[in-house]
């Protein structure tokens, strides 16, 4: 997009949508990062013995909030990310809803539901952008 030039206001929803996802996620990867006790017992989960795997994915958790606001500027050139958006959320739905499922603390739940509603808001804004 040429500086200056409007979004389409359908893509606009997109854009709004995907930053709306990558202030979701950054706000995790900071609790996880810098706050993981506090974070993990405002949601009542475990916290692992050992923090580096639990904190290398708040870094993968930085990166793509970082992809997702260039979608979120331009997402009808970033549609690929969109669509990565749309079934990697679900895929979170499925694998967090099973773990709920599994016995799993109902704070899965909620995060799988969240994964859900990121999945569906982006698959809906970007089918109506493209029609």
């Amino acid at each position: 997009m040429e500086h200056g030039e409007r979004i389409d206001p359908r893509w606009r929803h997109v854009g709004y949508s995907m930053l709306l996802a990558a202030v979701y996620d950054a706000l995790f990867a900071v609790a996880i990062l810098f706050f993981p006790a506090p974070s993990a017992g405002l949601l009542r989960l475990e916290l692992p013995d050992d923090l580096v795997y639990l904190r290398f994915n708040g870094v993968f958790l930085l990166m793509l909030a970082a992809m997702y606001l260039l979608a979120a500027a331009d997402p009808r050139r970033y549609r690929g990310i969109v669509i990565v958006a749309v079934l990697g959320r679900f895929a979170g739905f499925v694998y967090l809803g099973t773990v709920w499922f599994g016995g799993g603390s109902a704070t899965f739940l909620g995060l799988a539901l969240a994964d859900l509603f990121f999945s569906i808001l982006h698959a809906v804004l970007w089918l109506r952008a493209r029609s």
